[in-house]
């Protein structure tokens, strides 16, 4: 019934094999922030790519406001346009700005070896860091993955800036920068970005790279023959790939959503970080859509905690008929030798150093979580980024959304977790990244405004305890009062271990993922049952239901406390003007 044996090697465009929504060929940027901040749940959108990435001090987010104090044209127009039309900026957008106004400068540098063309052609550089656009033509006629055994930015002197090699690509671990590329089916070449941190000492600087061996990756895809309809784990044996088997299992939410849990047992997990396995849900030879998102995190299958992905789909598309599924992951291709050493070239940032501004600010800030100072106003070519003081140890900027309003237009942005890691600073400074459109253009006397909306009140170790009494395998309920906000709490026993289960009727109050006993001067806390969190997962604003798990429970009666919790305050916004 389970057809393995019809898989095939044959390789066809990524934007078809694995979604047409574009976010599988480049780095995966929220899968690492969820393994750098996993406490943070942010969900990622991981499809197969070259590594995930995020930010500083590796990266620094490299979405962009754009100053144009002058324009500097350093780039023509049909360059910009062929730029703009063979390079993905998706995650890149300050980058892409950056160059269309004029930031660009051109590098033009090419070598060739073993039948491979490597050649960089642009450059951006200023004070965030330095972005080098690149193409690679290895003669294919359908896409592989390729990933050179090693590739090193260095100085002048041959002091190196930035070192990666394939083993480093696999394990996510890199030395100040990284580099991806992704296929262009019309000119048959791969067209990527080496990205880093390192910025251009003074105005110029001379800089040159090399890359040794290139490694491919061939993307298998094996129909597998999943019913939706069932509520239990279905497992497939795939022995390939360093792949033993997939174990899949379909939950739904009774609001016409339902999750599709999987997770994958390998006997080598070298490949994982070059080409993440997935399944891909099809219908008439197209993409079915997610409806929700899609997250890598630790996921229940069958009573086991496990790491594994889960993703969000309408309900009705799953069990409608005509359904079919594909589970895709990589094998180690072939291997070419080869060197490709661009020598020196000139990297030159005194056009962005014009076009800069570092306003201080200075400001007061008093929220929920204590008083803040936002502290400058960095507006660079390729990024505005806002730096904040906070006046108690990891105590942030307790907002849903922070965000820009430049000239009454709204810009989004990110934290930067990283920013201050490894200083002094960290835990108490916060950086903010603002992208911004080609056509946002800044002055000095441009008004910027700091947006922060929909509140979010953080109470940590909640003093009152939670008195449990007559415990036993019946369920009992006790309705308790928690800040103001209704509080249900639901215990009972099995299998010798107690359950502890609270929610409330009120959205307000977020529900409390960790609870604990006190046993002298130590907490225990209790385990945080994932699989009941997954509901939340699908809306987290519109759910409150958490579960723990105290093994090897003996007693009939306890006290429990809340370690955390939080109060969604969304009509609480405020807005701050900066310039």
């Amino acid at each position: 019934m389970r057809n393995l044996e019809k898989k095939t090697n044959e390789v066809t465009n990524l934007s078809q094999q694995l979604g047409d929504d574009g976010s599988h060929s480049y780095p995966d940027f929220e899968a690492m922030w969820i393994r750098i901040e996993a406490t943070r749940n942010e969900q990622d959108e991981q499809g197969t790519y070259a590594a995930p990435l995020q930010t500083k001090p590796v990266f620094r987010g490299r979405r962009l406001a754009v100053l144009s104090v002058a324009v500097f044209v350093l780039l023509a127009t049909p360059v910009l346009a062929y730029i703009t039309g063979k390079w993905d900026f998706k995650n890149l957008k300050g980058v892409e700005s950056a160059i269309q106004q004029g930031y660009g400068q051109p590098i033009n540098k090419k070598i060739t070896n073993s039948g491979v063309t490597f050649t960089i052609d642009t450059a951006v550089s200023d004070d965030n860091g330095t972005t080098l656009l690149y193409s690679l033509n290895t003669g294919d006629k359908q896409e592989r993955k390729w990933m050179f055994d090693q590739f090193e930015f260095k100085d002048d002197k041959g002091n190196s800036i930035a070192r990666m090699d394939l083993v480093q690509m696999m394990k996510m671990k890199w030395d100040n920068g990284l580099y991806w590329h992704n296929w262009n089916e019309e000119s048959r070449t791969y067209n990527g970005f080496f990205d880093t941190s390192w910025t251009v000492p003074g105005k110029e600087a001379n800089v040159q790279l090399s890359a040794r061996g290139l490694q491919a990756f061939d993307y298998v895809r094996v129909p597998i023959d999943l019913d939706p309809r069932k509520a239990e784990v279905q497992t497939f044996p795939i022995h390939d790939g360093g792949i033993e088997e997939l174990k899949v299992q379909f939950v739904k939410d009774g609001q016409g959503q339902a999750l599709l849990k999987y997770s994958v047992s390998y006997t080598d997990d070298s490949n994982f970080n070059i080409v993440g396995p997935q399944i891909v849900v099809k219908k008439e030879g197209g993409m079915v859509i997610r409806s929700g998102d899609r997250a890598n995190r630790m996921i229940q299958i069958e009573g086991h905690l496990e790491w594994g992905v889960q993703e969000g789909y309408s309900s009705d598309e799953l069990l409608q008929g005509g359904n079919s599924f594909e589970f895709v992951y990589g094998v180690k291709g072939s291997h070419i030798e080869g060197e490709w050493d661009i020598d020196m070239f000139t990297l030159n940032k005194e056009k962005a150093l014009q076009a800069s501004v570092t306003r201080e600010l200075n400001i007061p800030l008093h929220t929920s979580q204590g008083d803040s100072i936002l502290r400058k106003l960095i507006i660079r070519p390729t990024a505005i980024k806002l730096e904040v003081e906070n006046k108690k140890v990891f105590e942030y900027i307790p907002y849903r959304e922070v965000s820009l309003l430049v000239n009454g237009r709204k810009l989004e942005g990110w934290e930067m977790i990283l920013e201050y890691a490894n200083t002094s600073l960290y835990g108490y400074r916060q950086a903010f990244t603002f992208p911004a459109r080609p056509d946002l253009r800044l002055t000095a006397d441009t008004p910027v405004e700091l947006l922060l909306e929909r509140e979010i009140e953080k109470i940590k170790d909640y003093k009152k305890p939670i008195k449990l009494t007559a415990i036993s395998d019946e369920k009992k309920e006790t309705l308790v009062n928690v800040e103001g906000y209704p509080v249900k709490v639901t215990y009972y026993t099995k299998n010798g271990d107690l359950y502890v289960e609270n929610e409330s009727e009120d959205l307000k109050f977020s529900g409390v993922s960790q609870t604990y006993m006190k046993q002298g001067d130590e907490r225990k806390f209790g385990e945080a049952l994932f699989f009941k969190w997954e509901e939340n997962w699908l809306d987290w604003e519109k759910s409150n239901k958490y579960v723990n798990v105290y093994r090897g429970f003996k007693g009939h009666e306890t006290e429990i406390y809340f370690f955390e919790f939080f109060i969604r305050h969304w009509d609480r916004n405020m807005k701050i003007k900066l310039q």
